[in-house]
């Protein structure tokens, strides 16, 4: 019996086949849009819209109700409400409402000592109030301000997930991908939270065996972080996301010896754990693209810039491939352009069913694209990338 192709089960196949090995019936599409650029879209204001739930869950449903796509999009904003009370200097938002991520460090150069000999009593005691301020207070008046941030992140997010899950099925779209949990790099966290995205190149020189003996410490901890211990039987369909910060801003070399052999380790460690893996490769990979092919099969691999040719000869028998596509031609373009390119990149890259169209970046704001090539280009995918 042939299955309704407008219906969650249809679409929900099609992801479920993607990520145990089987070719689906057309290609998936996951096309990244945040809940910002649905808000705006709305008539919302980000500066204000984002403290709450209903505007969120009212714009991302008339988003979905405009378009047909595969998946829930225009989800999860910005999460100011949690910067107030954690007093963020990692999450800050913009005078427009946009929230930006300043380049801070919570660690000084220092201090390896101290990281080196307990890494998580460091970072529970002197990294975390340096970042986020309102931890940085006498015990009690630290205590209430984590308290309410439980409470706070326990009752939006409880909000949201109930939320999106009505409008999965209010708007018929996929309950796959749905993410698992979000984990990190070891070097990436280093650098994101401790030492800086500066700091930590600048270490690598003059610090080299204590940076990786911090980053070779802190891999338990991104594994631990990584594997969700609500999930009692994790299959890979339960996916768990990464996005790679520094590999691009390395050389090569620094890339080998500070950075991949953790990350490889974190990875091995989540698929060993039985979740599937999703990867957004951030930047350029075109020259460090063999070293992929070390980790875990069936890894979901979402490319920012790259030639599409070599990524699906290199990497394409081992894993799923995703992204590339631009979205600033959607802004750019016209109509038959965007269908154009869309059908370009199917004509490369999917080929054995090993590949989701995606965008090379999410669409971040309204204002980024032409929203009226939007519904044209979903429209190809589905209809030209049947198998």
């Amino acid at each position: 019996m042939t299955m309704d192709v407008k219906t969650s089960e249809y679409k929900t196949k099609l992801f479920t086949d993607i990520y145990t090995g089987q070719k689906p019936d057309r290609v998936p599409e996951k096309l990244g849009v945040n809940a910002c650029a649905a808000l705006e879209l709305a008539g919302y204001d980000l500066r204000t819209a984002q403290y709450g739930v209903t505007k969120v869950l009212d714009a991302t449903d008339q988003l979905n109700g405009t378009y047909d796509t595969d998946n829930l999009i225009g989800t999860w904003p910005g999460t100011p409400w949690l910067g107030k009370f954690t007093g963020s200097r990692t999450n800050v938002m913009g005078a427009d409402g946009f929230i930006q991520h300043p380049n801070v460090h919570g660690m000084e150069e220092d201090e390896y000592d101290q990281l080196l000999a307990d890494p998580l009593k460091f970072i529970w005691e002197t990294v975390i109030p340096r970042v986020f301020t309102e931890f940085d207070a006498p015990p009690m008046k630290a205590a209430f301000a984590m308290a309410k941030t439980i409470k706070a992140s326990d009752e939006i997010n409880g909000k949201l997930v109930r939320g999106n899950i009505g409008l999965i099925e209010k708007h018929q779209k996929s309950r796959l991908p749905g993410l698992s949990g979000i984990c990190r790099a070891p070097f990436d966290y280093f650098a994101d939270y401790l030492r800086s995205f500066t700091g930590s190149l600048i270490d690598i020189r003059r610090k080299p065996q204590q940076v990786l003996e911090a980053v070779e410490l802190i891999t338990p901890l991104m594994i631990k972080g990584g594997t969700p211990r609500n999930i009692e039987n994790p299959n890979r369909t339960n996916r768990i996301f990464f996005a790679l910060h520094m590999p691009t801003y390395m050389r090569e070399k620094d890339f080998a010896k500070f950075w991949w052999p953790t990350f490889k380790e974190t990875v091995w460690g989540v698929y060993n754990a039985g979740f599937g893996v999703n990867i957004f490769c951030e930047e350029n990979w075109m020259h460090i693209l063999d070293y992929l092919n070390e980790l875990p099969p069936g890894c979901e691999l979402q490319f920012e810039y790259g030639d599409p040719k070599v990524i699906k000869e290199k990497v394409g028998d081992r894993h799923i491939i995703s992204g590339l596509f631009p979205v600033n031609l959607l802004k750019k373009g016209t109509k038959e352009e965007v269908c154009d390119k869309a059908k370009e990149y199917m004509d490369i890259l999917a080929v054995d069913g090993g590949y989701t169209f995606n965008f090379d970046k999410s669409i971040l704001r309204a204002a980024q694209i032409n929203w009226d090539n939007f519904q044209p280009l979903l429209d190809t995918v589905h209809n030209y990338g049947k198998y």
